[in-house]
């Protein structure tokens, strides 16, 4: 998602783990990967935070992003591209948007670095929402009867999968920060896996947001 002046610019600043060999740089997928996931880590903790507080609560929460035809329970997929290739085919979403350019966005996303940051929950989205012009941000929830294997290098195997289709990339960060606070979060995984309906589980995930929200304000003060 950057250009490659961009690239080499981070290489100048030591900001990419890489090397040179003659007048090239090389990298090793393994360290790219590990790379990705700590700058996930620390737009989480540390690179958003201004933005945060830049943004009203109800721009940022998970909550809102929740529709029930866009909530599925039980689900059993073969596979992580099964269930991708699911959600991105039953999502009640724009019209104009190309579904398989989503799936494949999505997928490439999931190359480039596994969403599966948390044991039990995983955080699908596209590597540029931009193109699809989403006219507005959704998460499309799915509770799985069992764990799946995301292929994930650390074998986490999430048991809870929202896909979050945002607007922009900023959007994106956003709410992928939100979604790692809240689900991870045992006790609403938990409560997740018994629901029946999606409105309960809309309900449950509101009052676990609440709380997130209460403690978040009670540290900032």
């Amino acid at each position: 998602m950057v250009s490659e002046k961009t690239v080499y610019r981070m290489l100048d600043r030591n900001e990419l783990p890489a090397m040179r060999v003659g007048s090239q740089w090389r990298f090793r997928k393994l360290d790219i990967d590990s790379w990705l996931t700590e700058e996930v880590r620390r737009v989480e903790h540390e690179g958003q935070l201004g933005a945060l507080d830049a943004l009203e609560m109800s721009e940022i929460a998970i909550t809102p992003l929740l529709t029930p035809e866009n909530i599925w329970l039980s689900v059993t997929p073969a596979s992580r591209d099964e269930l991708l290739a699911f959600l991105t085919r039953e999502a009640s979403i724009d019209s104009h948007v190309d579904r398989d350019q989503l799936l494949r966005s999505i997928r490439e996303r999931e190359a480039i670095c596994s969403t599966a940051v948390l044991e039990g929950a995983a955080f699908p989205h596209p590597v540029d929402p931009r193109p699809f012009r989403f006219s507005r941000k959704r998460v499309l929830l799915t509770v799985l009867r069992e764990p799946l294997d995301f292929l994930d290098p650390h074998g986490h195997h999430p048991r809870v999968v929202a896909v979050i289709l945002a607007r922009s990339i900023q959007g994106q960060l956003l709410a992928f920060s939100r979604a790692i606070k809240l689900f991870a979060d045992s006790v609403l995984l938990n409560k997740l896996h018994d629901v029946k309906t999606p409105e309960e589980a809309i309900r449950l995930i509101g009052d676990a947001e609440t709380l997130l929200s209460r403690a978040t304000r009670k540290e900032d003060a």
